[in-house]
């Protein structure tokens, strides 16, 4: 697990102290080493829709002259117009042969790569037949060799998480590619003439025209996060998930494509016991590539289903000193300790439990600032503190992230099935349940059927996507000023959708809100909290249920082998074999921290964060009415903790990165 940079340029230079800057940024996800490569010529690129005029009379572009790679701590002083440079987390050979960027034999391809290839020693046996030598024992200089072999169509064969970028001098082009679940990030900005990559946005910030997005900071607001491929910032984007992106530097021009979709095929015709067989070897085969590692590994264990799979399959393939990692909290409803520890205990591994520590105001700035752009999920917190008490023990781990996506195991899914009820109600009874009083307890089975009815009532995404609601529109209308409210356009979840291929041979309503999942909330939410998590603290996380393979036969299954019994049925029936039906079958906890209590425990702190002086939010919120919405929140029966820690998390955000 690394970080990346790189800068190509026909009308700027990138310096000494701008580079430093970059690649501290990316510090983190790489301490072990970190190297540079220069290239020598300027790139004389052309503005889109002008002619390329040949310097030299050959008819094509001069060749970027081949570089020279310096370790960062040394850099000389100057400036640059191309470059490639990387930090390194040793985990697969940790020699110094295995350093970054990475070149062939004659120097006309380079790499620099942030990820694991779980299947590079087959490929690189089948390299090796064809005549190729390896100077080392890493997955990276597979991509270099198998380029040689393969061209860009190499990635098909690859197996795992990745975020690389190559550059072929004898093309003149430079080529960005993400794995296909997007596990591993990668951001850019391109204008024509420039383009600036980077594993974290953080290491473009310098760079690039530093402008907010409204309409990304409105998406932001409304669900709390920033589905690809657009980021917080005008100009600077996120490469999506199983997409390559080409750069050709005689031209400037950018070119993207799709290598893979996460299809729902036709029905496999099996039936549920060769199924069953067939996922629990999946599955149990996706967990041991994942044991690939010249350092220690461990497992976040938090006593659901799926973590606690990875733990039962490690120990099946014969791994028995397993460390684990779980988090306590105090409060009764959002601790699943003990259920971590019977899992534990029952597999005989190294556990180990912590307590997230009081959130000061120290904390809180330390948590946003590893945050690459405002991400408004208040399970990021556990996720950063169980990350670094992680880091004291292991290098790697393994987390049970995906599951649910592709079994079906989120309530929410269901939606829609409940919604069918309202169809078997005659015309009178609908009316009844539309005109039930709003103070009607919400948690009966009256008050549910009033929210299904409200949800069937708005356009199919929008009832869906907002179940992540962060701010409503009302309550963006009391807390913004007048001048931003009346800016934005509305929010619009076709927006986020529109730039799918429909998927084909969708059988069911839940597949259907899968596939979108598969689309934007795995990779921009739930893959992106764990990966900055973890490499806020140098630990490399690795995600068995993301496997694509595993993902592409789950979506061969027939739809009531995943959704029956509150979904996820079929891996509920291989885990009998492993697990106590307590963990199976216990009804399904969240992540999410006791912000209500912490907040209004830390009322002083609120004050401190929405104070006259330090507040740099004034464009967007009216601080007189934030300060309001807070002494409402004063009152037990109002919680608005999470809109709280949503607009908390962008304030401090801008804070540090002055934008």
């Amino acid at each position: 697990m690394c970080g990346i940079f790189g800068f190509f340029s026909a009308n700027r230079k990138i310096t000494r102290d701008e580079l430093l800057f970059s690649l501290h940024a990316v510090r983190h996800r790489g301490p072990d080493n970190s190297g540079v490569v220069f290239f020598k010529d300027s790139i004389p690129l052309h503005p889109p829709g002008t002619s390329a005029r040949p310097d030299n009379g050959s008819g094509s572009r001069p060749l970027l002259s081949g570089g020279t790679c310096v370790n960062a701590s040394s850099l000389p002083d100057g400036e640059w117009s191309s470059l490639l440079a990387h930090t390194r987390l040793s985990i697969i050979d940790l020699s110094e042969a295995a350093n970054q960027p990475m070149e062939n034999e004659d120097g006309t391809v380079w790499v620099v790569y942030n990820g694991e290839i779980y299947n590079f020693n087959e490929i690189r046996d089948d390299l090796k037949a064809k005549g190729h030598v390896f100077r080392s024992r890493t997955d990276s200089e597979v991509i270099i060799h198998g380029y040689e072999e393969w061209g860009i169509d190499v990635v098909q064969r690859f197996r795992g998480m990745f975020a690389f970028a190559l550059f072929d001098r004898r093309k003149n082009k430079l080529i960005l590619v993400r794995d296909r679940l997007g596990v591993k990030p990668l951001k850019y900005y391109a204008d024509g003439r420039t383009l600036i990559f980077g594993s974290e946005l953080k290491s473009l910030i310098n760079l690039v025209p530093a402008k907010i997005d409204f309409s990304a900071l409105n998406t932001y607001l409304t669900i709390k996060y920033i589905p690809s491929p657009k980021t917080i910032l005008e100009g600077v984007k996120k490469l999506s998930p199983a997409e390559i992106l080409e750069f050709d530097l005689r031209t400037g021009k950018v070119k993207t494509e799709s290598y893979w979709k996460p299809e729902f095929y036709p029905k496999s015709g099996l039936s549920f016991a060769e199924a069953k067989l067939r996922f629990e070897g999946l599955l149990s085969e996706s967990v041991n590539m994942r044991t690939i590692s010249d350092v220690p590994i461990g497992v976040y264990l938090s006593g659901g289903m799926d973590s606690s799979a990875i733990v039962a399959f490690l120990k099946k393939n014969g791994i028995n000193d397993i460390n684990t990692f779980t988090i306590k909290f105090d409060r009764p409803g959002y601790d699943e300790s003990a259920y971590a520890k019977t899992v534990a205990e029952r597999f005989q591994t190294r556990h180990h439990e912590f307590q997230i520590p009081e959130l000061s105001y120290d904390e809180l700035v330390n948590i946003i600032n590893s945050l690459d752009e405002p991400f408004g999920d208040p399970s990021y917190i556990p996720t950063y503190f169980l990350s670094r008490f992680t880091s004291d023990h292991v290098k790697v781990i393994l987390s049970g992230d995906g599951g649910d996506e592709i079994l079906g195991g989120y309530k929410r899914y269901f939606i829609y099935a409940r919604g069918k009820i309202l169809n078997y109600l005659p015309r009178a009874g609908c009316s009844l349940i539309k005109n039930l009083p709003p103070e009607i307890n919400k948690k009966s089975f009256l008050g549910k059927l009033q929210r299904v009815n409200e949800e069937m009532s708005m356009g199919y995404w929008e009832a869906y996507l907002l179940r992540f609601s962060g701010l409503s529109d009302s309550f963006k209308r009391f807390v913004m000023t007048p001048e931003r409210y009346t800016s934005l356009d509305r929010f619009s979840p076709e927006d986020i959708v529109q730039g799918f291929d429909d998927s084909k041979n969708i059988r069911d309503t839940i597949e259907r809100l899968i596939w979108i999942d598969m689309h934007t909330y795995l990779p921009d939410y739930i893959l992106t909290k764990t990966d900055l998590a973890l490499m806020a603290h140098s630990v490399e996380g690795r995600n068995p249920f993301v496997d694509y393979r595993l993902v592409e036969f789950a979506n061969r299954l027939e739809p009531k082998y995943k959704f029956r019994k509150g979904g996820k049925y079929i891996l509920k029936k291989i885990l009998e074999e492993y697990l106590p039906d307590e963990v199976i079958y216990r009804k399904k906890m969240g992540f999410s921290p006791p912000i209500k209590y912490w907040f209004r425990a830390n009322f002083d702190l609120m004050y401190e964060i929405f104070s006259d002086g330090s507040f740099v939010s004034g464009d967007i919120f009216d601080l007189t009415q934030l300060r309001q919405a807070i002494e409402k929140f004063r009152t037990p029966e109002i919680n608005i903790s999470e809109q709280l820690w949503l607009i908390t998390v962008l304030e401090l955000w801008r804070r540090k990165y002055r934008v």
